[in-house]
């Protein structure tokens, strides 16, 4: 970094270069730059010190706990005798206590030392935001949403608790579809005022029809979610039609990640760049069409967006709700998932793709279907815990009392963890859940979550944020799911896919719905082991088929650049 400086101006100290990399990084959230940067010897601070203090609290704002601890450590060796700065470092080292605690899988642990410092320190943002994401995981989302409020309203221009507030928000049952979109469309007003498209020469003459360059923005080109629903399409795209330009922001490298290289015309690594420089980039790309994957997930860089550096702009896949902002043009949806009836919640025009949203490609490992006719009937969820919510363990409750002798198979990586479960067990009991109706099982590989299927019946989809993946999962190893559809997008994902299969008689409309469906289910032996058998082909023709939603998808955003054109 260099630093102009004029002409009898002291020359930047290198402390006073790393300290203002450091700020300026952790606004750019260049996580992977600091660790980097912070792995050889610190100047001596000791001379900048109100930059080092502030520059601590910024990196701790943006969650970078241990390059602030390093930081105000440093500190404290150079001034022993400063009582500020002795404050600031044992505050973050508590802090980094309850981290730990979280880290090694001892919430109920990190949740008493979070505790313990904020009543000495109630103002800590850091601190309340490892509370609210211990409670969120704990399946309280209720508690999750309060917390993140308090940061908000200690520091409101706080974009990523105001993110993790929208996300805990669709987590809980208690929230109004409506409430959420207004939530969001008040994160976007706030975080992403707008800016008035500054587009160059070369798009003076719109072209409705000529090859297009289409950008892809994520911190998520490896292996997971977004391989599973795009690798194959991206492989897929008719090269005549568009060349396609990954943007990696998260800078993580795996051979999914080398696969996604291969598919591209052209591959970005853009985790160190600022939004200014991103979209600066972008533009020099001449990005027509720019489709951000991550919405309000971690590791976003949603804020770019409005200085728009693409003509069109769109969101797609890794995110289930309106981002909110009029700087984002469409939404690739399907018509299950959001109907014209919701309508009013967006904010961007949706294209409504005909065989669905996602195109799934199935774990070429995955066990072969295998018959089930032994008892116990079993029932099985292997969402995560978070999804978990009072409402859903009512109606699972309801569902074990209308089937004697059935067990309900719950497999999740909090089970791994002596105080999760536990936590959950007591929350269980409460809705007359007793252990011995339970098999909980820590979720080891996917593998062995697959093969877990093997001997269940009927999967059970959470409410109101429903499972995608895991249902997908289910439904390949011939398992049944039933879901409850509401209104909005999150929650609308197991309906969506049901649609796309033709099982719409598994959709209910509230929880009464859903326990008479797991029941009727439970108690008609023959369907099930009719459908198992044949699931797994259904799954294959009408959700598995890359070449037709690669065609899809690639003319929905063509249809959104002719648009563009034409106004």
């Amino acid at each position: 970094m260099s630093v102009a400086t004029s002409p009898g101006t002291p020359r930047p100290t290198p402390a006073h270069a790393l300290l203002e990399w450091l700020s300026a990084a952790a606004v750019a959230q260049q996580f992977a730059g600091i660790a980097q940067r912070l792995r050889a010897p610190l100047p001596a601070l000791a001379s900048e010190r109100k930059l080092a203090l502030d520059t601590a609290m910024r990196l701790g704002q943006y969650g970078q706990a241990l390059p602030a601890f390093i930081v105000l450590s440093q500190l404290r060796h150079e001034l022993p005798s400063d009582a500020e700065v002795c404050v600031r470092h044992d505050i973050e080292r508590a802090y980094g206590i309850a981290g730990w605690h979280e880290q090694q899988g001892r919430p109920a642990a990190a949740l008493a030392a979070a505790d313990t410092l904020l009543r000495q320190v109630p103002w800590h943002r850091p601190t309340r935001m490892l509370r609210a994401s211990v409670l969120a995981e704990r399946g309280e989302a209720a508690a999750a949403v309060a917390e993140y409020r308090r940061i908000l309203d200690t520091v409101p221009g706080d974009a990523i608790a105001g993110s993790a507030l929208l996300i805990a928000m669709q987590h809980d049952p208690a929230q109004s579809a409506d409430a959420i979109a207004d939530a969001h469309r008040a994160w976007a007003a706030r975080h992403m005022p707008q800016v008035a498209a500054r587009w160059p020469a070369w798009m003076a003459q719109a072209d409705p029809g000529r090859p297009l360059r289409i950008g892809w923005l994520s911190p998520r080109f490896f292996s997971g979610l977004v391989a599973d629903f795009f690798l194959g399409v991206l492989e897929k795209f008719d090269r005549a039609e568009a060349k396609h330009v990954l943007y990696d922001t998260g800078g993580i490298d795996d051979a999914v990640s080398a696969r996604f290289r291969a598919a591209a015309d052209e591959w970005h690594r853009v985790d160190e760049l600022d939004d200014a420089a991103l979209c600066e980039r972008i533009r020099a790309d001449r990005i027509d069409v720019l489709v951000e994957l991550g919405g309000h997930s971690p590791g976003n860089r949603l804020r770019a967006f409005a200085w728009r550096p693409a003509p069109v702009q769109a969101t797609w896949l890794d995110y289930f709700h309106s981002t909110g902002t009029e700087a984002v043009d469409v939404l690739v949806s399907d018509a299950m998932l959001s109907p014209p009836r919701f309508a009013h919640r967006y904010s961007e025009r949706v294209l409504a793709l005909p065989s669905g949203r996602l195109c799934w490609s199935p774990p070429a490992d995955a066990p072969p279907v295998v018959p089930h006719a032994t008892a116990p009937l079993r029932f099985a969820s292997f969402n995560r815990v978070n999804k978990i919510n009072d409402e859903v363990l009512a109606a699972w409750s309801r569902i074990l009392a209308g089937a004697p002798g059935s067990v309900l198979r719950l497999k999740a990586r909090a089970f791994d963890l002596a105080d999760e479960r536990a936590h959950f067990l007591a929350r269980c009991a409460k809705h007359g859940v007793v252990a011995g109706r339970l098999e909980l099982l820590g979720y080891g590989s996917h593998a062995q979550a697959l093969a877990a299927y093997a001997d269940v019946d009927i999967a059970l989809d959470t409410f109101p944020f429903s499972g995608c993946a895991t249902s997908l999962d289910a439904l390949w190893m011939g398992v049944p799911v039933v879901t409850l559809g509401g209104e909005t997008m999150v929650s609308r994902q197991g309906a969506s896919l049901l649609t796309s299969l033709g099982l719409e008689e598994w959709i209910a409309d509230d929880a009464d719905g859903y326990v008479r469906r797991a029941l009727d289910l439970a108690n008609d032996a023959a369907r099930r082991y009719a459908l198992r058998a044949g699931l797994r082909d259904r799954v294959r023709e009408r959700l598995c088929d890359v070449d037709r939603h690669a065609r899809e998808l690639s003319g929905a955003l063509r249809g959104a650049w002719r648009h563009w054109c034409a106004v």
